[in-house]
Order: structure tokens, then C-alpha cells, then sequence
């Protein structure tokens, strides 16, 4: 059997977004007693494989979301925060942030994350970083909706220049449209994708929450 070389993957946990949408901080909002709708894929992220963790937040973020897992791993140097000052001009300003952290840490892969995505769980994540590492040759390896790309997703170096590149309140979408990148797409379940972004959508996902990591 060929040995697979363990590549140094970071993520960057994406919780700096305005929340215009649902009118108050979506991170401090709890899924259950005790449980802040941030903190939860970022749990994921910190028992999973990756080397360390880059959480981008806003300027003046209390942090008062982050589970006690990353609290600890801050302690040992795992866990970064890295404040976004432009994180109101929109998303891109947020990953460039993580980026450029990410590379910091010596960065051989960048595996973005999203703090309204609840249902991320420890096998997509390990899944992702198992085939980044086998396959070499590509330029990203992303979760896929019927398709589609959608984080969690791996990015190569190649990509992160004009990554970091972007502007306004996009995420790095087009950049899969482009012939220039080749990738490999892991189809996930439809709830992995469940971002909150409106009241309703929350009240769901309260509703969803309990069975959910019950049955994992």
C-alpha cells in the first residue's frame, strides 16, 4: 500500500458576518440551553484532523459564543482568532483575513468553514481532508450540493491568491465556475448545507438540532 503524506490544513471558520438578515448576532443565538449556534461547527472543526483553527470575527465580537473546547485550544496555540477590521464591506473581506492567517501557520491547504452552518459534522471533515491529501493534483476538494460546491471545502495554493483577492460581500463561488481551477466534489446530505440566515430558518434548526446529534 502507497503511504498518503498528511498535508498541514488550517481552517478558517468564517464568523464575522453582519446578520443583516436576522437582525441580531446569528453566533450568540442558542440551538439548545448552553449551546450558541457559533461555537457548534467550530466544535467539529477542533476534534477533527486539522492542523489548527482560524476563527475570523468583527471588530468588538464579544466572543462569548466560543464553546469551552476553543477556549482550551487557544491556550495551547491550536485555536487563533483573527479580527477582520473590514468585515461590514462583506464576506471576501473576511476570508481574505483568514487567509492570510492561514499561510502564517505554514498553510499547505485552507479548509473554509461557516459558523450558520450547524450540521457540518466530524465525518465531512475528515472525508474532505482525506482526499485532499490523496489527491494531489487538484485545486480544491469542496462538499457538494447536488453538484455544486459549497464549504466546507478545501482550497489549494493556487487559489488563494485570487481568493484573497475578492471584494464585497461574495464568497469565493466564482471561482469554481473557472476553467482555470479543477477540483473534486464530495456530494454531502441536504442538511449539512443548512446555513441560518433567516428567523424561520433558526426555529427550524432548533427543532432539528437535538435529533440530529443524537444520531451521529
Amino acid at each position: 500500500m502507497v503511504s498518503v503524506r498528511k498535508r498541514k490544513v488550517v481552517g478558517v471558520y468564517l464568523a464575522a458576518g453582519s446578520s443583516r438578515r436576522m437582525g441580531t448576532s446569528k453566533t450568540s443565538l442558542e440551538l439548545a440551553r448552553g449551546v450558541p449556534l457559533g461555537g457548534v461547527a467550530l466544535q467539529q472543526a477542533l476534534s477533527s484532523e486539522l492542523s489548527s483553527v482560524v476563527v475570523v470575527v468583527r471588530e468588538g465580537d464579544s466572543l462569548d459564543w466560543l464553546p469551552a473546547a476553543a477556549l482550551a485550544q487557544i491556550s495551547l496555540g491550536r485555536c487563533h482568532i483573527a479580527v477582520c477590521p473590514d468585515a461590514t464591506s462583506g464576506m471576501a473581506h473576511s476570508l481574505c483575513t483568514g487567509i492570510q492567517a492561514a499561510k502564517e501557520l505554514g498553510a499547505e491547504g485552507i479548509m473554509i468553514l461557516l459558523a450558520d452552518q450547524p450540521f457540518v459534522d466530524g465525518a465531512m471533515l475528515y472525508k474532505l481532508t482525506q482526499a485532499f491529501n490523496e489527491h494531489t493534483g487538484e485545486d480544491y476538494i469542496a462538499s457538494g450540493d447536488q453538484g455544486q460546491p459549497k464549504p466546507p471545502l478545501i482550497m489549494g495554493p493556487s487559489m488563494w491568491q485570487a481568493a484573497a483577492s475578492l471584494k464585497g460581500d461574495v464568497g469565493a463561488r466564482s471561482l469554481f465556475r473557472s476553467p482555470m481551477y479543477r477540483g473534486r466534489i464530495l456530494e454531502g446530505t441536504e442538511l449539512l448545507f443548512m446555513d441560518i440566515d433567516t428567523a424561520d430558518r433558526y426555529e427550524e434548526a432548533k427543532k432539528l438540532f437535538a435529533d440530529y446529534f443524537m444520531s451521529i
